[in-house]
């Protein structure tokens, strides 16, 4: 497999859209919003990216109840954008994101895999047939290599990175994942993270069809590179129509999105019991329920009506004269 087979053109329409997310690099730097109110929208999103990642592997994970595969991927993204002054991409980076996407599902998690492999399209057709085992070792060194000596925009490097990553086909399963997990580590290192707050796995989920195609052409990155930054694009605005809603700075707002499932559910079925509760979020850890009823006690979103087992909850019609 040679590297320099890969190619990919900065077309006209690729140029605006780079632009496009200049202009977006420096609006999210300079977001005049409470820090407070950021830690809740990244938290979202990193929530987000985690459950619509898990969607495009047709993974059963969602908000109200989380499945493991789900709980690591956002533990992967948290532990990207929090870090700083990341190092470049290398082998041992790839291997440790493995690791932590597929931990305790696999049993090779980070991994190189040790038998031949093909990459399917949707149709269950065979479109590449991956590199063999054996030349993994030294390929993957290859991979960091030319990765690391790209000078192009972040938001092309990132596309690259990813697009090839996905040719080379490293591990046995969790590739995908791992896949935009590079991506989202480059833009983050390379300063094109856009604070954290723009997940582009919900826009992947929302066109996986036209995602998969620009993955097929064997070496040519050009389309997936304008679906990826088509992506930014287009979340990058949402994130910003989701700051100017007032809504966010109202204790409703500022709650991530599992007790703001929670209470809504309350508002829509008043005088709910915890078993009742329990059963809509079944995935759920009884504990964690608890607590999360008793957040919004706390915060006066909603209250207990009695002390037994039968006691229910209901939500507290905000104060029309504050």
């Amino acid at each position: 497999m040679d590297l320099s087979q890969y190619k990919w053109e900065i077309t006209p329409d690729i140029q605006n859209k780079l632009q496009e997310v200049e202009v977006f690099k420096k609006v999210f730097e300079k977001l005049p919003i409470l820090e407070s109110t950021a830690k809740i929208i990244r938290r979202r999103s990193i929530l987000n990216s985690a459950v619509s990642s898990a969607q495009i592997e047709s993974i059963p994970s969602t908000i109200q109840s989380p499945r493991k595969e789900g709980k690591n991927l956002q533990m992967a993204y948290e532990w990207i954008y929090s870090g700083r002054d990341l190092p470049d991409l290398s082998v041992n980076i790839i291997k440790d994101l493995h690791a932590r996407v597929m931990r305790d599902l696999f049993g090779s998690a980070g991994q190189l895999r040790i038998e031949p492999w093909a990459v399917f399209n949707e149709a269950g057709m065979v479109i590449h047939l991956a590199p063999l085992h054996t030349r993994l070792p030294k390929l993957m060194q290859e991979y960091i290599s030319f990765i690391n000596k790209l000078s192009d925009n972040a938001c092309v490097q990132a596309a690259v990175s990813q697009f090839i990553f996905e040719k080379i086909h490293p591990f046995a399963d969790g590739n995908g994942r791992t896949g935009r997990l590079i991506s989202a580590y480059v833009l983050h290192q390379l300063g094109f993270s856009l604070s954290g707050l723009v997940p582009i796995e919900k826009y992947i989920n929302q066109h996986r069809s036209w995602y998969y195609r620009t993955l097929e052409p064997s070496h040519n990155c050009t389309e997936f590179t304008v679906f990826f930054i088509e992506a930014i694009i287009t979340q990058a605005n949402q994130t910003l129509e989701e700051i100017k809603n007032p809504d966010l700075e109202t204790p409703e707002g500022k709650l991530l999105p599992r007790r703001r499932e929670v209470f809504e559910t309350i508002k829509d079925h008043p005088e709910s019991t915890f078993d009742f509760l329990h059963r809509r979020f079944i995935g759920l850890n009884s504990l964690v329920l608890h607590r999360d009823l008793q957040h919004l006690q706390k915060i006066g979103l909603i209250k207990k009506l009695g002390s037994t087992r039968g006691a229910v909850y209901v939500a507290v019609s905000p104060d029309p004269s504050a």
